[in-house]
């Protein structure tokens, strides 16, 4: 393995991300779409779905710093569409912190790789804690009307910022597992991992 980031190596994290936000943001639209409350249960379940794709990622790259690009772009993607450096902060964080114990295990460990993965996952807290710090101001300005404002900023609770952080991780350690079934029974046996 070349300890260098490669020209492949970019384009795989490239594609894979894309592939990752979209299906983010069609899971999570769909949830947010259906009632203000799937905003707390979004992200654990794109977690849980995804989980497969990052650890399809993690296995084809294992490069330093590589987790750390994913991550990075993906939060700089969503704090431009999103605005406010608060929740940024938060995502920046976690993707670190994915970078760092996936590292101390060489990206082969899987156990590490899916601890990453859980902090990797908290990015997307980030979007729940725009409304903490913004109010709802991004409701007004996506035109929501007065009731679909107060519905919303209803469930805008540490309370439910609790649970939000302990849903997307248990998500996220389910869904690594299985993405380990899945690079073990397709993946690797097709010649992708």
């Amino acid at each position: 393995m070349k300890e260098k980031m490669q020209v492949k190596d970019y384009i795989t994290i490239g594609v894979i991300l894309a592939i990752y936000y979209i299906g983010f943001n069609i899971i999570a639209g769909a949830l947010v779409a259906m009632s203000s409350k799937f905003l707390f249960i979004g992200q654990g379940v794109t977690s849980l779905v995804l989980a497969p794709l990052y650890m399809l990622f993690v296995a084809k790259v294992r490069k330093k710093w590589a987790i750390l690009i994913f991550g990075t772009v993906i939060v700089t993607i969503t704090w431009i569409a999103m605005g406010g450096a608060w929740p940024t902060v938060f995502g920046y964080f976690g993707v670190i912190l994915a970078e760092i114990v996936s590292q101390s295990g060489n990206y082969k460990s899987f156990m590490k790789n899916n601890i990453g993965y859980i902090f990797f996952s908290f990015w997307s807290i980030g979007l729940v804690l725009v409304y903490y710090f913004m109010g709802d101001k991004p409701l007004r300005a996506a035109g929501l009307t007065a009731e679909q404002i107060n519905d919303w900023m209803a469930n805008i609770t540490p309370t439910n910022l609790i649970i939000v952080v302990i849903i997307t991780a248990v998500c996220a350690f389910i869904g690594g597992f299985i993405g380990k079934a899945m690079l073990k029974k397709h993946f690797e046996r097709a010649g992708i991992a």
